[in-house]
């Protein structure tokens, strides 16, 4: 999946659902004194789908527990215009507007899409107190806001072939343009653990959103969409020029299998295909009583 498409799903969700992108917290007492916290995503926040810099990683508050960036699945949530408030002790604190770009990663667990936040950047810290509430309230709060927004998703049961597939995500990683989700159907196997999905692939361009499909699945989905034509009849007709001829012809699908898929060129498909048919003509008898078949043919598999 492009950036784009994800991005402009995230810009309809914020002008459909603004309130997704709000909140707040609190109050918590951190060295004796009470915090509350607000928050609201002016702007709709973007993914860049690719790790932070060293020199954004090192200024970065870290989420509790991290140290060191991950070596796959890590993408940046950038977020141009997030408006803060709070109080202190109390008292208000005067609402600011701040650029954030928090860094997580995406990764499967138990065929979902989860993501485990790991720091986060914000571009004005005016004071000490205001820098214990960021540590302390905002960033934790800010981290989960960005997890929230795809945690726990799951790819929709697809329709291909006309038929309905559940696609299980086994891996995730990022390209820098793609985000790459590798999934099983229904019994496939799974990829073996240490499998990039970021391998070098050629994507399509003119696509922001597309499913590559192993050739032992496709050919799985053709054999069973073609199971649904199984004795299916496809002709039984006849057509009469008076005085002349009777012509019918009749066809019947039933069944094909040892479906296979070219390795070279996967838009090749081939199959034993069992379609019994036949097809006569009758001429019209000159006199009365006297008939003359031209000829009656028929295969049956």
């Amino acid at each position: 999946m492009h950036a784009d498409a994800l991005n402009s799903g995230l810009k309809s969700l914020h002008s459909q659902h603004h309130t997704v992108f709000q909140g707040n917290y609190g109050p918590e007492t951190i060295d004796g004194i009470a915090y509350t916290f607000s928050w609201d995503f002016l702007e709709p926040p973007e993914l860049v789908l690719e790790k932070p810099d060293a020199g954004l990683w090192a200024e970065m508050i870290k989420a509790q527990g991290i140290t060191d960036l991950p070596d796959s699945g890590v993408l940046q949530i950038y977020a141009p215009q997030l408006q803060v408030g709070g109080t202190i002790a109390g008292d208000p604190l005067p609402q600011g507007v701040s650029e954030v770009k928090i860094a997580v990663q995406a990764k499967v667990d138990g065929g979902t899409i989860t993501v485990v936040p790991l720091g986060a950047w914000l571009s004005k810290i005016p004071d000490k107190y205001t820098r214990i509430m960021v540590e302390k309230v905002i960033v934790p709060n800010v981290l989960d806001q960005a997890k929230n927004l795809v945690n726990g998703v799951k790819i929709p049961v697809q329709d291909l072939f006309g038929q309905q597939v559940t696609l299980t995500p086994v891996l995730l990683d990022v390209t820098g343009t793609h985000l790459i989700l590798t999934a099983t159907a229904g019994t496939g196997q799974t990829p073996a653990a240490g499998t990039s999905a970021g391998t070098a692939t050629d994507w399509p361009s003119d696509k922001q959103v597309f499913l590559l499909v192993g050739r032992d699945l496709l050919a799985r989905l053709i054999q069973g969409a073609l199971e649904q034509w199984r004795d299916t009849q496809l002709a039984d007709d006849d057509k009469t020029v008076t005085g002349v001829a009777s012509v019918w012809w009749k066809a019947k699908f039933r069944k094909a299998d040892s479906v296979k898929v070219d390795e070279n060129d996967p838009t090749t498909i081939s199959a034993n295909f069992d379609i019994p048919w036949s097809v006569g003509v009758d001429l019209f008898p000159i006199a009365p009583g006297k008939g003359c078949a031209l000829f009656k043919a028929s295969q049956e598999s």
